[in-house]
């Protein structure tokens, strides 16, 4: 099966994009240090102050996404987004276990369950998967503000201990968004709030490939489900 060709490579790709995001904070590559109004790359402070590297940062990050988007396209966010990553990931889970065309997302058409499926166990597995899966991915949004070291402390003393204290309130916070983007939010955040996805759609042409819905060949359907799991 053509779809299935590239399946793995690209789930691959979609972590390893993952892990490197953690990796930058993490190494100290690239942090960002409110308290002092600075950045810190590779050791080095940079005061929010220096015009000359705040204004090449600008030009920087508002045109790689026009020349990714430009040279790779939608290659970003089939391959590598986390996104994506998280939205494919969650929808699979919520086939296995609400059934294979449940849908729960803020943008559907409402909550749709299998009756066979419609259990509170199924729900409480569900829900307790997308919550531990939040749990641990709070972490990497922290890293970027936090030293490592705070981190580890956090996990190992505890939020309770007043060395760590500081940090429960944005981690849970970040937690808590992430379980909404996973459970509910998924790709209604890419049409309506990712800016790369504006562009895609600023710089469109009419070359471009669209796929969309025919609703005149509606009856040809077989309520495989085949286009969900395998596009």
């Amino acid at each position: 099966m053509p779809s299935q060709q590239f399946h793995r490579p690209r789930r691959a790709v979609q972590l390893a994009t993952l892990l490197l995001i953690a990796f930058i904070p993490s190494a100290g590559i690239f942090q960002i240090d409110l308290a002092s109004a600075s950045f810190n790359i590779l050791g080095r402070q940079i005061w929010w102050s220096n015009f000359a590297f705040i204004f090449g940062l600008s030009i920087v990050s508002v045109t790689a996404p026009i020349i990714t988007y430009m040279t790779v396209g939608a290659i970003w966010c089939g391959w590598a987004c986390p996104q994506n990553l998280l939205s494919e990931w969650a929808n699979n889970l919520t086939f296995k276990f609400l059934g294979k065309r449940a849908d729960v997302r803020i943008d559907g058409k409402g909550v749709v369950v299998a009756a066979a499926k419609n259990k509170v166990i199924n729900w409480f597995t569900l829900g307790a998967i997308f919550f531990g899966a939040s749990l641990i991915l709070a972490f990497i949004p922290i890293l970027l503000f936090y030293p490592t070291s705070d981190l580890l402390a956090f996990v190992t003393i505890g939020a309770s201990h007043k060395a760590t204290r500081f940090l429960q309130y944005p981690y849970f916070f970040s937690a808590i968004l992430i379980f909404i983007d996973i459970a509910l939010v998924r790709y209604f955040f890419c049409d309506y709030a990712c800016f790369y996805r504006m562009g895609q759609m600023m710089l469109k042409t009419k070359d471009a490939l669209h796929v969309t819905y025919d609703a005149s060949r509606s009856s040809d359907c077989s309520k495989c489900n085949y286009c969900a799991t395998s596009c």
